[in-house]
């Protein structure tokens, strides 16, 4: 009830023509000019005062008009949606309005609320556009802008939400990821055979008979049908090529992880017959699409859920899946025993891949600015590291670790963990 409350208030609070700052400044000259301009008669101050008060009536109603304009442009104007917009990375929508530049001390901006993105108004292609950098990958049914007209001065501000419906979803940002071939093929089968048996199979290839073939091994009837002779040879023993199936386990900071499933779903890396599932989502799916729509939705889910995981893991040993490839981040929220006890008693093979985004390069100030500017502390990743890789140490199978930033393959986390230190 007091959060209604609260948003009510704001919401009408926006539609009082004055900013903070006019409110003071008017408050603050009607003593002024009572007591000390009309009181004394001092001419001075009453032409301040009687200026001041003209000022602020013109851009209250300069701002009020516009406002009227830019609710009827938004009324009759056609918004754009961000389809297939990138978390992280800029997407260009058309304005909702047109901005009026040459209309005299009024200013109009506006900012997203829902869902989280930062918005910033830029000229493109001869065009007033606005830049969005979408903060989280997601399926969104709606946008929720709030507008504020002001003026140059900052002394009128009238403030208004307008959502807007319609379905879009945003994919998550790989980073650099698609740059360098760096995810192996897990799925794959290797191309030689096991040095420590036969490379031989057995004999279900054909080939026409050479000298000093062994008649045991000529095909009679191929023979009395073709007229040609034709002998059995071994296949060369391959190892056979998994059926691998895939899981997000997803937290508050996934969107690395998320990058990685992109990567791995968009680039065919999981074989011709796999398996896609994320926590937030029920079932599974095995076709592109339907897997790239799942992922997205796993957005709304920012809590592990190690029963999801172990019932899916359970689901595919049943199904004959005899390879797991296990996503996730570094943060768990506080779920990180749960999901590991989870993942050790399965009983299919996993690999795990802690997908992190790297601490960014120090930019160095040039000038005068480098006396003046603190440069920004980097973000730590050690004490993580160090977490993760106690967490972690005994897991059966392997750990990689993946850096989205840069787009490198950091190796093992045991390894890394201790090089970090």
């Amino acid at each position: 009830m007091l959060k209604r409350l609260l948003n009510w208030s704001w919401t009408a609070a926006g539609w009082v023509p004055l900013s903070p700052l006019g409110l003071i400044c008017l408050v603050a000259s009607i003593p002024v000019m009572r007591y000390l301009a009309l009181g004394s008669q001092d001419l001075v101050l009453q032409s301040l005062c009687s200026g001041f008060l003209v000022v602020l009536a013109l851009v209250m109603v300069l701002v009020s008009l516009r406002t009227l304009a830019l609710l009827q442009q938004l009324h009759r104007g056609s918004e754009a949606l961000p389809q297939g917009a990138e978390a992280e990375r800029p997407y260009w929508l058309p304005t909702p309005a047109p901005l009026w530049s040459w209309f005299p001390f009024v200013q109009v901006n506006w900012r997203w609320l829902e869902p989280d993105a930062a918005v910033r108004l830029v000229r493109r292609d001869g065009f007033d556009q606005e830049e969005i950098v979408m903060a989280r990958r997601g399926y969104y049914h709606h946008v929720v802008r709030e507008f504020v007209v002001s003026d140059l001065l900052g002394l009128a501000r009238l403030r208004f939400r307008r959502k807007q419906l319609g379905e879009f979803r945003v994919i998550p940002g790989v980073g650099k990821l698609n740059q360098q071939p760096l995810l192996v093929r897990w799925s794959s089968g290797e191309d030689i055979s096991d040095p420590r048996g036969n490379p031989d199979g057995d004999r279900v290839d054909l080939r026409q008979y050479a000298r000093g073939d062994s008649p045991r091994t000529i095909l009679w009837k191929v023979f009395a049908r073709t007229r040609r002779l034709m002998v059995r040879v071994p296949e060369r023993a391959l190892a056979p090529r998994p059926k691998v199936c895939a899981y997000l386990v997803t937290g508050p900071r996934d969107e690395a992880a998320a990058a990685v499933c992109r990567v791995l779903l968009e680039g065919d890396m999981l074989g011709p017959e796999w398996r896609f599932g994320c926590d937030g989502t029920d079932g599974q799916d095995h076709q592109k699409y339907a897997a790239m729509e799942r992922l997205c939705r796993s957005a709304d889910s920012r809590t592990p859920q190690p029963s999801q995981v172990s019932a899916y893991l359970r689901q595919a040993e049943q199904d004959g899946y005899s390879q797991g490839i296990v996503v996730l981040p570094l943060d768990l929220a506080g779920q990180e025993v749960a999901v590991r006890d989870a993942l050790i008693a399965s009983r299919v093979p996993l690999q795990l891949c802690l997908a992190i985004d790297g601490q960014p390069a120090p930019v160095a100030e040039v000038g005068w600015r480098r006396w003046l500017v603190r440069p920004p502390v980097a973000e730590k990743l050690g004490d993580d590291l160090r977490r993760a890789a106690g967490l972690w140490r005994g897991f059966p199978g392997p750990i990689l670790l993946i850096d989205r930033r840069n787009g490198a393959m950091l190796g093992d986390l045991q390894v890394f963990a201790r090089r970090s230190a």
